[in-house]
């Protein structure tokens, strides 16, 4: 029988934390933590090479989407613009 050992995947790590949440706080940390991330791959994709071409429009949209995920991990955890060094 052929097994694999310590494979772990960005979603089973995911998984293993959601299913692991037994109250609300819980819900509220792994929520803020997976727009934290979004946010972070979102600045990412603004980065790629391919994106130069686009226009400012489309580049407006895109750090708006990525600013909303930041906004929404901050408003899950209860911090103000004024709480932070860099808002």
């Amino acid at each position: 029988m052929q097994y694999f050992r310590n494979i772990e995947t960005e979603q089973s790590k995911r998984d293993a934390r959601w299913n692991a949440a037994r109250t609300l706080a819980d819900c509220d940390a792994y929520m803020a933590i997976e727009a934290q991330r979004m946010g972070a791959h979102g600045f990412e994709f603004i980065r790629q090479p391919q994106h130069r071409l686009r226009g400012p429009s489309w580049l407006r949209g895109a750090t708006a989407s990525v600013q909303e995920h930041y906004r929404y991990a901050r408003e899950i955890m209860n911090i103000r613009d004024e709480d932070q060094l860099y808002a």
